[in-house]
């Protein structure tokens, strides 16, 4: 089973053989375009040609394939003019934030916590009903000219089989689905603007949604007539692929972005409305995660290797933030990174955030910026983790994904501020492996049972008890500079206005 998994920035595949081993691998990138500030968007055609090149090198692998299941990323959404998906225009990312601009308008026509007890989604410029609400006010034109709404793993769905079709997956993390009928609510499309035609029909996650066209045969190499598997959306497929479905589990990850998810049996809704609810799975029987995701996480990592050694390239530049970053002791003596260069989302939902570096002194250089970026991640991390938790203590082993695991240092520095063990997991892609154990179950070839992946263990990290009680003390420090960096924006807000 061929795992396929539109992220951010590029297009990753793992091919799994019937035992669950992983027989060939293949990633291809594309750009994140910012037109303009607060604007993050794709163009859903390199992402097609990203996916027929991966496409093409499964097909070439000496396992064929039995089919393709999908894990998409969150939150994009872009008109089409027709029924053969001609796009409007780019489509939004989940680090897009123009839809900012209806915030107040959006608010002052809803009941803004009924709306999160039915949908499990905030209010935020990431859901799909503030969004479309934009569009409806922005480009009233182009709005009325779109046949569907769709994210880009409709779009690719579609490219591939000819079906329009979203998985309920993904569809729960729009802000437009009824987390108990699983339909799409009525409440959420009137506030939105958009009726039930104009998005694409409910599938089960484990629907088959059609075969490979003869055009998408002949793009990718694959025979026609391959199954292709609706999937999920990337975070439940990434829980999947590391071996976490069991009610009470517990995945991080952190890549270009970042999240905590905990596996719940039911709906669970935040009485602060600080953390989502999104469903697993719906197959044999529906499961959810909670949790919260934020929006600098490798981002963060990658600012600092271009800002701050711009005299070396690519892993030398990472190699050396590293060893930097390990040279200084824990809290950077002072320095404070709060690393919202994109805004924030859980638990603070707050698109305007911007990034700060605080306490700098005459004997602070680039290693004690590099450790404050790290530290300022898992800060970030901290806040997700108290939303969830709050005193409570897991005793679950926590499972660590993502780029993180390749720096031991950032793990450590996770484990101590958390003060829980965490295994760091190397898997292929736990998002693309959770779509091909998915799609096997989908096509009869494992039982439910097996959904969740029998994933090699990986190094454990244990907190260091002394780093632990600093780091819960640098969080509150954190904490205490957030505040006040979100007072000072709202003040420099009011200026503004005062001023037009």
């Amino acid at each position: 089973m061929i795992g396929l998994d539109l992220g951010t920035t590029n297009c990753k595949a793992v091919l799994l053989d019937g035992e669950g081993r992983v027989r060939a691998t293949a990633s291809h990138g594309y750009s994140l375009q910012v037109p303009h500030p607060g604007w993050a968007e794709m163009d859903v055609r390199h992402v097609w040609e990203a996916v027929t090149a991966v496409l093409r090198e499964m097909a070439a692998s000496e396992t064929p394939p039995g089919g393709i299941s999908f894990s998409g990323a969150m939150h994009s959404l872009f008109p089409v003019a027709d029924d053969a998906g001609t796009p409007l225009s780019n489509a939004m990312t989940w680090a897009d934030a123009r839809a900012t601009a209806v915030y107040r308008s959006f608010v002052a026509d809803a009941d803004v916590h009924a709306l999160y007890r039915r949908t499990g989604c905030p209010v935020h410029s990431t859901y799909h009903p503030q969004r479309l609400r934009w569009w409806n006010r922005v480009d009233p034109e182009q709005a009325e000219r779109a046949r569907l709404w769709v994210g880009l793993k409709d779009w690719i769905l579609h490219a591939l089989t000819g079906v329009w079709a979203s998985d309920l997956s993904l569809a729960s993390t729009t802000g437009l689905l009824n987390l108990q009928g699983l339909t799409w609510d009525n409440e959420a499309l009137r506030l939105a603007g958009v009726l039930p035609e104009r998005l694409p029909p409910l599938v089960s996650s484990s629907a088959v949604v059609g075969g490979l066209t003869a055009a998408a045969a002949a793009a990718t190499g694959l025979p026609e007539g391959l199954p292709v598997v609706a999937g999920g959306s990337d975070g439940a497929m990434a829980s999947l692929g590391t071996g976490v479905a069991t009610p009470g589990q517990t995945v991080i990850t952190v890549g270009t972005s970042g999240a905590v998810r905990k596996i719940v049996s039911e709906p669970w809704f935040d009485p602060g409305e600080r953390t989502f609810c999104y469903l697993l799975t719906d197959t044999p029987e529906p499961s959810w995660f909670v949790g919260g995701a934020i929006n600098n996480g490798g981002l963060t990592l990658q600012w600092a290797r271009e800002k701050l050694y711009p005299d070396l390239e690519g892993d030398a530049a990472y190699r050396k933030l590293q060893e930097d970053a390990a040279a200084i002791e824990p809290g950077a003596e002072g320095v404070f990174l709060l690393p919202y260069f994109a805004g924030e989302r859980s638990p603070h939902w707050a698109p305007k955030d911007k990034g700060m570096l605080y306490g700098l002194g005459m004997q602070h250089n680039r290693a004690h910026f590099a450790r404050a970026a790290m530290e300022g991640v898992v800060n970030c991390l901290a806040d997700v983790w108290d939303a969830l938790y709050g005193s409570e203590q897991t005793t679950e082993m926590i499972r660590l994904t993502g780029g993180i695991t390749r720096t031991p240092l950032w793990v450590q520095i996770l484990t101590d501020t958390l003060g829980i063990p965490i295994m760091a997991l190397e898997v292929a892609d736990s998002s693309a492996t959770g779509a091909a154990l998915l799609g096997m179950h989908a096509l009869g070839q494992i039982g439910a049972d097996h959904l969740a992946a029998a994933v090699e263990p990986g190094p454990v990290y244990t907190p260091n008890a002394r780093n632990h009680q600093f780091y819960r003390q640098h969080h509150r420090e954190h904490r205490a500079l957030r505040r006040g960096l979100a007072a000072m924006g709202e003040t420099i807000e009011h200026l503004k206005e005062s001023y037009l």
